[in-house]
């Protein structure tokens, strides 16, 4: 988002611009005309705010202005991994972990959370495709806990994920890892809420909990 720097010198240079257009044209230019700068600066500033942190998830928004879905919350889904145990060579079965998005108009947070370990994003983009679909593609570093670490270290992967649905239903896609692992990645159920923990998004999102693949809980 910009900042009141930044949104000053473009009124600074847009307000140049004008004024220097006028005089060429032959218009008296009064000082008078520049003396509520910094009341405009500090409106804008504020409009700006509303819009990056609220505004820009107002449904009637979305598509023509904000190009970007509403991903806000914690998502259950469910990881198919191709990984085998170093010592054992057993694969592994499905495994539950959950997804908590923080998201404004500027910015995007995307953690991963299971019982063994947590993820967190290095970069991530979201995009639009020429239908009007939006994939997330994100790189993230998985730190798993003291206990494993010994067949499962600290390491860095990417996954790329359709979102399915206006608003977002569905997360769909698959991931890999520089430990050459790779698996498949889709949503369970979401909740509004922002889970700071995996305890926390298990009780929001219990594991046995009836729900249907793809529903999710409604949004503000």
């Amino acid at each position: 988002m910009l900042s009141r720097l930044h949104l000053s010198a473009i009124l600074l240079i847009a307000a140049a611009l004008w004024g220097g257009m006028l005089i060429f044209d032959g218009v008296a230019v009064n000082g008078k005309w520049f003396r509520p700068f910094s009341t405009v600066v500090g409106v804008l500033l504020l409009l700006l705010v509303i819009f990056d942190i609220w505004a820009w998830r107002w449904r009637l928004l979305r598509g023509w202005f904000v190009p970007r879905p509403d991903l806000r919350g914690t998502w259950r889904v469910e990881l198919r991994s191709n990984w085998k145990n170093p010592a054992t060579k057993v694969g592994v079965g499905p495994i539950v972990a959950y997804l908590v998005i923080r998201q404004t108009f500027s910015t995007l947070s995307v953690r991963m959370l299971t019982d063994e370990s947590t993820s967190e994003l290095v970069a991530a983009e979201i995009n639009k495709a020429n239908d009007g679909t939006y994939r997330l593609a994100a790189v993230y570093r998985n730190e798993p806990n003291l206990s494993v670490r010994d067949h499962s270290p600290i390491h860095f992967g990417a996954f790329v994920l359709d979102v399915q649905g206006d608003p977002a239903k569905d997360l769909v896609g698959h991931y890999w890892t520089d430990r050459n692992t790779r698996g498949e990645v889709r949503t369970l159920a979401s909740h509004g809420s922002i889970a700071n923990s995996f305890k926390e998004a298990r009780t929001l999102l219990p594991p046995d909990a009836e729900t249907v693949q793809g529903a999710a809980i409604q949004r503000e």
